[in-house]
């Protein structure tokens, strides 16, 4: 009788190496992994550098790999309470899982993907775009369910990717037996940071409207002093989405209660939008002064990296060459 496979991780989440995080990265995906952390949960982390090369040529994507770590490192991430592992570490793996997991989704399901569709909006076209665009939610079933994952954080942009992964699994118990444990979702409070100019969200894409991890104070300040604001009493989504940034990147009980102060006047009819910069460009810099006097001590650590990967790397593989084994033992009707 075929084992039954039980969940062997308890939250599974990656992250994509392709360029220098922002201050949106930390609110966005690196805080709730610590509100994980400090709430007795362990998270799996994996550095997605296969997905990476959606978009990206590989020696871009190895170049950024140990700077992602070392940034959630940095960020308060602690390799003693959080696995974490580079997704290449367990390539075989995860190709043969991927190609067997194909056999289980249609053209016509993934071509509806609702991100796939987005993207082939802005910028991509069927004709140009590679055809990794269009497995990449196959891959990203066969990370969890390599894992036997049991919650993955999503926001509303994953939660398709967590449907067509169970919808896999589901397929696949029905004709193999119940072998593969459904993923469920984590689910994790939206949060739009929008760019410093408007037009999106921030990220590399505007970097003039963006603030990353490594600039000075001086770009910083340069940068907020030219962010888009608004009139009193309006708050668009653009200028709520900077007040979240600044209660974001603070903990100070004094600040955060200035920044409500600001808000409230604004909302009243005072023009408050000089204060709001200024009051902004001081959260970031001390946040900023801070992280990268911690990233300091990360990279002075010449081992913590390495042991950090290889520890990772070895659960990851134990997990997915079990899971494995048993896929190939009821595909493959082995005794």
């Amino acid at each position: 009788m075929n084992k039954k496979a039980e969940y062997k991780t308890e939250i599974f989440t990656g992250i994509r190496p392709t360029g220098v995080l922002t201050v949106a990265n930390v609110l966005g995906a690196v805080n709730p992994l610590l509100e994980l952390q400090s709430g007795g949960m362990r998270p799996m982390v994996f550095v997605a550098d296969l997905h990476g090369l959606t978009d990206h040529e590989p020696d871009v994507i190895k170049s950024y790999v140990n700077d992602v770590v070392v940034d959630y490192i940095a960020l308060g991430l602690d390799p003693k309470k959080v696995d974490i592992f580079v997704q290449s570490d367990i390539e075989n793996e995860v190709a043969l899982f991927t190609l067997l997991l194909m056999r289980h989704i249609t053209v016509s399901e993934l071509i509806k993907v609702p991100t796939l569709k987005e993207k082939l909006k802005t910028g991509n076209r069927p004709e140009t775009a590679n055809s990794l665009l269009a497995t990449y939610p196959v891959m990203m079933a066969a990370d969890i369910l390599l894992q036997r994952s049991q919650y993955v954080p999503v926001g509303e942009d994953q939660q398709s990717h967590l449907e067509i992964t169970r919808l896999i699994a589901k397929r696949f118990n029905k004709k193999y037996g119940e072998v593969l444990p459904l993923p469920k979702p984590q689910k994790v409070k939206p949060l739009r940071i929008m760019s410093l100019s408007g037009g999106g969200k921030m990220g590399k894409s505007n970097p003039s409207g963006a603030i990353f991890l490594t600039d000075s104070s001086k770009e910083v300040e340069k940068k907020i002093k030219r962010a888009e604001t608004a009139f009193a009493k309006d708050m668009p989504s653009v200028l709520e989405s900077h007040f979240q940034l600044a209660t974001g990147l603070t903990d100070d009980g004094s600040v955060l209660e200035k920044v409500e102060q600001i808000r409230k006047a604004h909302m009243s009819g005072e023009k408050v939008m000089g204060d709001f910069k200024e009051t902004l460009s001081s959260i970031v810099q001390d946040f900023l002064i801070e992280y990268q006097e911690k990233r300091q001590k990360v990279l002075a650590d010449t081992d913590l990296i390495k042991n950090t990967l290889e520890e990772g790397a070895k659960k990851a593989k134990i997990n997915a060459r079990e899971t494995l084994g048993m896929v190939k033992e009821v595909m493959y009707k082995r005794e």
